[in-house]
Formats: structure tokens, C-alpha cells, sequence
């Protein structure tokens, strides 16, 4: 089935992280720049055009769609499921859930193609909205 064709293991946050990117249905500058601002390909183990490749194969999947209604079908959500079942250390979803965050509000607004998947992406993890403030404010810190 292809909505299982994704890189599991080193690769899953970074694909976890291009699905936000890639929700909207687009890949816009302006969230590639704030993950840039963040060094996330590095902290996500991808070059930067790895991520891209990894964006533009969930804008073929579901991101496209997505800006056409106003949930997900079955087959969206069997393959963002998996996307992030195969995210397996709560470091690393916090990391993507923080990285996420970045890319949702990186325009001034948060569109509601991106407020789905980010609020299924925190659901499906059992991770609050405050688990991500502190991460990103820990994030600041260092």
C-alpha cells in the first residue's frame, strides 16, 4: 500500500515535520525559513533537501487534498498514522511537535488545513499544547 512507503527509523520526525509543511498543500519559503532559523534538518538528521523531497511526497499523498475539505479521509489518516507511529522516542515527538509549532505559525496564521494535522499530530501522541510551550521555551535557552 503506498501510504506506507515512507523512511522509517532516523527519518520519521523529519517526514513527521514535512507533513505540517506539506498540509497547507504547498511548501511555503517563509516555514522553510523558520525551520532554517531553528537548524532543524540538522536536529532532524536530513539535509535540507532531503526535506524537501520528503514535503513534496506528502503534498502528493494528502497535503493537496487537504485544502479541499475540511477533514481527513481514511486513507490521510492511515498514512499520517503511520507517519507518526514510526516516530518512536517522546524526545522526538517533542522535538517535531515543537518544530511543528514553528511552521504552523511561521506566516501569522495558522491556517485550518494546518491546525488539522497539528491537532491530530498531538492527539494521536497524547501531547498537550502546554508540553509544546515548554519545549519551545526550553528550545529558547539553549
Amino acid at each position: 500500500m503506498e501510504c506506507l512507503t515512507f523512511n522509517t527509523g532516523a527519518e520519521a520526525p523529519a517526514h513527521a515535520v514535512a507533513m505540517i509543511v506539506a498540509a497547507n498543500g504547498r511548501i511555503d519559503d517563509v516555514e522553510l525559513r523558520a525551520l532554517d532559523e531553528l537548524d532543524a534538518y540538522h536536529r532532524l538528521g536530513v539535509t535540507r533537501q532531503r526535506f524537501l523531497d520528503l514535503a513534496r511526497q506528502c503534498v502528493r499523498k494528502v497535503g493537496a487534498g487537504l485544502c479541499d475539505r475540511e477533514w481527513m479521509r481514511v486513507d490521510d489518516l492511515v498514512y499520517h498514522d503511520a507517519l507518526l507511529d514510526a516516530v518512536a522516542s517522546e524526545d522526538g515527538r517533542l522535538l517535531v511537535c515543537r518544530l511543528a509549532a514553528a511552521v504552523i505559525t511561521a506566516d501569522g496564521r495558522i491556517t485550518r488545513d494546518e491546525r488539522l494535522v497539528y491537532d491530530r499530530m498531538l492527539a494521536h501522541w497524547r501531547i498537550s499544547q502546554a508540553m509544546v510551550t515548554r519545549a519551545i521555551l526550553e528550545d529558547r535557552v539553549h
